[in-house]
């Protein structure tokens, strides 16, 4: 095996790892390669097509937060998707309905970007997660390192 198939089987290894450490918190984002950042549904459905989807997710999920089972709030669609590593094909596996702090912990990239700009309270972010995973901020520092690595 050539070493540039050493490096790839490596990283393979390791999101692998980290997928499965990540998957025992109830709230976590899933990992996605940057080629697939701002890819969405939504960019490539018309607006009556997503609105359609969305609102069909929003019924089935009965109209509150798939993560965090909050009702009365507005929801937002998120997709979950599957990563095949070895393939670099990626599946849609699932749309819920999310609150906007769960799809924000989702998307915790985004949700950093947003909130240095002062257009979203980090520490509600945090504490949202804390409480949803019943976990210590300490958990949450070590948990936004390891995704944004």
């Amino acid at each position: 095996m050539s070493m540039k198939g050493n490096k790839k089987n490596k990283i393979i290894k390791e999101c692998q790892s980290l997928e499965k450490e990540l998957s025992k918190y109830k709230l976590c984002g899933n990992l996605i390669p940057k080629s697939s950042f701002y890819a969405n549904l939504r960019k490539v459905l018309t607006k009556n097509q997503w609105d359609s989807l969305r609102n069909f997710v929003y019924e089935k999920d009965s109209y509150k937060c798939f993560i965090c089972g909050i009702p009365g709030v507005t929801l937002e669609a998120h997709e979950h998707w599957k990563y095949n590593y070895e393939t670099s094909i990626q599946k849609l596996h699932d749309v819920n309905a999310l609150c906007r702090l769960c799809h924000l912990n989702n998307h915790l990239g985004l949700a950093t970007i947003l909130a240095r700009e002062g257009k979203l309270d980090g520490r509600k972010l945090v504490e949202h997660w804390c409480k949803i995973n019943q976990a210590k901020k300490a958990s949450f520092n070590s948990y936004e390192e390891k995704v944004k690595r």
